[in-house]
Parts: structure tokens; sequence; C-alpha cells
């Protein structure tokens, strides 16, 4: 009877070794396992391919449907071509006092003998768990360190929360961003003491797509019930060790499935909130492993309906065109009907050439519709203060259209290039530029006028000199006039020949040369009408007078030139900054307008350009009183 027993027992422990065997082995069987990886957002796809022990794959001999429809293009990298953060394995170890002596010995050498399959770029975490959970080594793929990690026995003490450990690998994995993570758990018992349950375990690493393969060690304690559920909830597979010396076979079977691997990604056709159905077929592998996820549903976002500006509209609209249309037809029609009458100078405007008279309106009608418009134009702008000064610095700038005409073409030319440039553009910023013609057609004036009047002073000492001759040599001063007529340059010869033919038409020769000195702006030339005052009415030496005038106006065209040589720096910085922001504003406007657009389309912008406009021309007007330096 005894040898009964002992012949059951040793059947009973055959069968238990067999049984043990084929679940290490269990990874070789031939079949394919798709389990989804981690770090891929959709519409990327990633999936990990298991497939018998041995076998490679190559893109041609796999076969992928979404639903039925074929995917083209997948990409297939083997586990030895993984990069960085593609692949990361955590070794959790039970390091209860149960595992004291040659279970915790075997465990290091088995997971020594993982390593051996590893690839270069695969990461490694060590973390072991008793009562407290502690991470030996964080993940990292530095062969030195890992094996320092595992050369070391770690502190044992009492109880073991395997949840606990479970929890703090996958979160491991989780934050470094493994798309093909994995945990091996080793443990000799079951959970004592672990704040997390089992469900949140798996829930998390199902989450973060982490497989977790869990290795039970018989022993008292043992319960291969929970780790087996463990390891079918999170994806992964269940092995048994009868000793710690089966130990080293497991993990490196574990170890050469794990590098036998291919991390599958692609990027999915289908849309969002949809149920997908994806197939894979592997050539020379039987059967189709079928799996499925939910597509995420599109983000909707209500957009506020989208108002053009009341500039923009306005231009884009068909009332713009007609407008514009007509305005150019009327504009064109009056610049021709204007070019085609020349009236012909009256007397009166013949002799303002030569005297100063005054010109009275003429009583003539006209006939002709430009003629209205002209003179009407002319009657209304005669009516501001400004008109005859603006005639009287045309003609001293020797400017022959006639003043009517430099308005009426400043006004056409400012609407159509506002026009243009608001078509061309579609800025109202740019558009607005247009409205710079009248200034630049006033700078043009005061530009010319400006250089006539510096040339009468230049030549005015010199043109004072050659009086002061002719006054020596017996010449009356109306005679000295003459002389300096016949040989003073422009503009000095043309400003002194209005002064003697006025004297010839009775106007008191002192009266003609204030005129003169108010044409040209000159407070030199009131000292020489105090001269001819002073002359007509006492007598006296002139010509000694006007030696010593003309000194005084030497020193102080000297003083002038120094003064304008010492605040060209202001009046250049005044020129900078007033046009440096506007030119800035123009250039980003046409090279980027999205990024100027909030200056001008919202209101705290259009605020901040107002200042800005208010500050500069401030800050240009103050300059220039500081360089405007009065000799």
């Amino acid at each position: 009877m005894s040898r009964v027993v002992r012949l059951a027992l040793t059947l009973t422990i055959a069968a238990l070794v067999a049984t043990t065997a084929g679940t290490a082995a269990g990874a070789g069987e031939n079949r394919l396992k798709v389990t989804e990886a981690a770090g891929a957002r959709f519409p990327d796809r990633a999936y990990i391919l298991d497939l018998p022990r041995g076998m490679r794959l190559t893109p041609s001999r796999i076969h992928l449907f979404e639903n039925g429809r074929p995917v083209k293009n997948p990409s297939v990298v083997p586990a030895g071509g993984a990069s960085a953060r593609q692949l990361g394995v955590v070794l959790l170890i039970d390091a209860s006092k149960s595992m004291r002596g040659r279970p915790i010995t075997g465990a290091l050498a088995a997971a020594r003998a993982f390593l051996a399959h590893r690839t270069l770029s695969e990461q490694v975490s060590v973390v072991t768990f008793n009562n407290a959970t502690s991470v030996v080594l964080p993940l990292t793929d530095d062969p030195a360190k890992i094996e320092e990690a595992l050369s070391s026995l770690p502190p044992l003490a009492l109880g073991t929360n395997i949840y606990d450990g479970v929890d703090r690998s996958v979160a491991l994995l989780r934050d470094a961003k493994i798309a093909s993570g994995s945990v091996i758990l080793l443990s000799d018992g079951r959970d004592t003491g672990s704040t997390t349950t089992a469900s949140a375990a798996a829930a998390a690493a199902r989450a973060a797509h982490v497989r977790i393969f869990t290795i039970g060690l018989r022993s008292r304690s043992f319960s291969p019930t929970a780790l087996r559920d463990l390891a079918d909830a999170a994806g992964g597979g269940y092995s048994e060790a009868t000793s710690s010396a089966d130990l080293a076979g497991i993990y490196d079977e574990l170890g050469a499935q794990l590098s036998g691997e291919y991390l599958l990604r692609y990027r999915s056709g289908e849309g969002g909130g949809r149920e997908v159905r994806v197939s894979v077929t592997v050539d020379g592998v039987p059967g189709t492993v079928t799996t499925g996820y939910r597509t995420p549903s599109l983000p909707t976002k209500s957009t506020p309906p989208f108002h053009l500006p009341v500039l923009t509209t306005f231009w884009r609209s068909s009332v713009s065109y007609v407008f514009i249309s007509l305005t150019i037809a009327i504009l064109a029609g009056l610049t021709l009907m204007t070019l085609a009458r020349a009236p012909a100078p009256t007397l009166r405007k013949r002799m303002s050439q030569f005297v100063s008279v005054v010109i009275a309106g003429e009583g003539k009608r006209p006939t002709m519709l430009t003629g209205r418009v002209v003179e009407g134009t002319e009657r209304s702008l005669a009516r501001t203060q400004w008109w005859s000064r603006f005639k009287e610095e045309l003609e001293l700038a020797e400017i022959t259209m006639p003043p009517t005409h430099v308005v009426l073409w400043t006004f056409i030319s400012t609407v159509l290039v506002t026009w243009l440039l608001a078509v061309i553009s579609s800025s109202a910023i740019v558009a607005l530029l247009g409205l710079s013609i009248p200034f630049i057609v006033r700078g043009h004036v005061k530009r010319k006028l400006g250089r006539r009047r510096d040339a009468f002073a230049e030549q005015l000492p010199d043109t004072l000199q050659v009086l002061a001759s002719a006054l020596r040599a017996g010449h009356s001063l109306v005679g000295a006039l003459s002389v300096v007529v016949d040989d003073a340059p422009d503009p000095a010869r043309a400003e002194f020949r209005r002064v003697v033919t006025d004297e010839q038409l009775g106007v008191p020769l002192e009266d003609a040369l204030d005129t003169a000195a108010q044409r040209m702006a000159n407070r030199d030339l009131e000292q020489v009408a105090l001269v001819a005052a002073l002359q007509r009415q006492t007598g006296g030496n002139s010509a000694e007078v006007l030696d010593r005038v003309t000194e005084t106006i030497r020193d102080r065209a000297e003083l002038r030139r120094l003064v304008k040589t010492l605040t060209a720096q202001g009046r250049m910085s005044r020129w900078i900054v007033s046009f440096l922001p506007v030119v800035l504003l123009v250039a980003i406007t046409s090279i980027n307008p999205h990024y100027i657009e909030p200056l001008y389309a919202r209101s705290g912008g259009r605020v901040l350009l107002v200042i800005a406009a208010v500050m500069v021309i401030a800050g240009s007007l103050v300059i220039k009183r500081i360089v405007n330096i009065k000799v």
C-alpha cells in the first residue's frame, strides 16, 4: 500500500512539474497577440504584436483592417530597432520577510537573466515592495546602473502590498511616456495591506496601456488566483514557479518574448465618435486577432458671427464702386474741361508779375462750366485767410500752375491715391496714407519757397555792397537800385526790380522795400527800408549807413550758419523720431497684416494708436521749438 501511495505522489509531482513547464512555455505557443500601446493620439494608432518565438515580421506580411477597410502603409518596428522611450520594463519584486534566503537571491539572478534579452534602447526600472514601495532604480537605459541595482539584496520587511507596488510601477511608465510598457511582478504571497485595490491597479494599467506579467512563487501564503486575475485584467500573462530555481527559466522566457515583439503604428482614417473594429492577420500565423476602440469625438466650438469692419464692408460693397466711379468721372471731366480752357491773363494779372498790386475780381461772366467751377472755387477759397498767402507763396516758389488748379489737382490726387491704397492693401491704416498728399504738396511749396528766400538772404550782403558803391558813385538811391537790378543775380534781381517798378508807379520807396521784406521774410531788408526812409526825410551819408548794415547782416548770417550746424543733429532726430513709427507700422502691416490687426480692429488698439499719434506729433513739435532758434 505504501508503494501505491509513493507512486501516486510521484505522478502528482510530475504532473505539477509538467504544468509549470507548460505555463512557462506559454509565451512560445503558436499564436498572435495584439495589445494597444501608449503614446499615440488619434488619428495615430499604436499596437504591440506578440508573435511566436523566433518569427520575423515584415510590413508585407501583415494585413491590417479597420471596420473591414484595409489600412495602407502601416509601420512595423521590432523591439531591437525601437527608439528611446518606446520600450520600458519595471521589475517589481516582492521584498517581504517570506522572501528571505534563496527566493530573493533567485529573484535577482532571474532578473539578470531577463536582462540578457534587453535591447539597448529599452529602459528598465527596479521596484521592491513589502509594507512600503521603494524605487530602487528609476527608468534608465544605462547597463551599469541596472547591473548595480540588481547586485545587492534589498532590505526585507513585513507586509506584502502588491497593488501599491503595481500602482507605483504603472505611474513610472506613464510619467515617462513609454509607448510599450510592461510590469513583471514576482511575489510569493497574497496582498496584505495595500491602499490600492486590485481593480484600481488593473484599471490604471489599462488606462496607461501597460501590461502586467505576474509570476507566483509557491509558499504557505501563496494565492495564484489574485495574481492570475491581475495579469488577465492588464493584458499580460501568469507564470508559476514551484521553487526559486524555476525563476530563471520563467524570466528568460519572458525576456525572449518581450524582445521578440513588434510595435505597429498607423494613421486611422475613421471619423470622430465611432466604434472601430481592428483586425490583424500575419502570414504564417493561423487565425485573425480582433480588437477595437472608440474614436474620440471631434471638438465642437461655437464660433461667434464674424462681422467685417464698417469701412471694409463699405469698400467691398457695390455702393463704393458706384460712388468712386462717379467721383472719378466728375473729376476727370472737370480736369479735361479746365485744361481745355486757358483763360487769358488780365492786365492786372500781367502787372502782378512785376508790380505789387491788388488784383480785383473781374466782372466777366464765365461762359463755360469749367470757368464757373474754377472761379467758384476761387471765390470760395478767397473767403479763407490762408488763400491770399497761399497764392503769394506759389508765386514766390515760381510754380506756374494757377492756385485753383493746384488745389483741384491735390484733391483729385488725394481721392485717387486713397482709393488705390484701400483696394491694393485692404487696410484702412494704409489707405489713410493717401490723406498725406495735401501735406506733401504743401511741403513741396514750402521747400521751394524756403530755397528762394535762403538764396535771397545769401545774396543780400553783396547786393547791398553794390548799392553802397553806386551811392558813392553819385547815384540816387533809386538809381543805385537800378544798378543793382542790372548786376544782381536772381532772386535778388527780381525782387529789387519789383521795388524799382513800384517806386516808378508812385509807391514810396520805403513801402516798396517793406513789401519786398515781407515777401522774402527777411528782417535785414527792413533795415534797408529804414535807411531809405531816413535818407528821404533827413538826408545824410546813406552809403556809410549801408556799409554798417551790410557788416551787421554778415555777422548775423555767420551766427545763423553756426546755429544751423549746432542744431543739425536735433533736426535730424526730429524727422527720424517722427517718421520711424509710421514706417514701421506700414512695413509690419504689409508683411504680416494679422500681427498688427488688433491695433485697429479693437477699441483698445485704436486708443493706443491715437495716443501714439498724439505723442509723436507732440514730440515732433517740441523738438522743432527747441531747435528753431531765431537769430
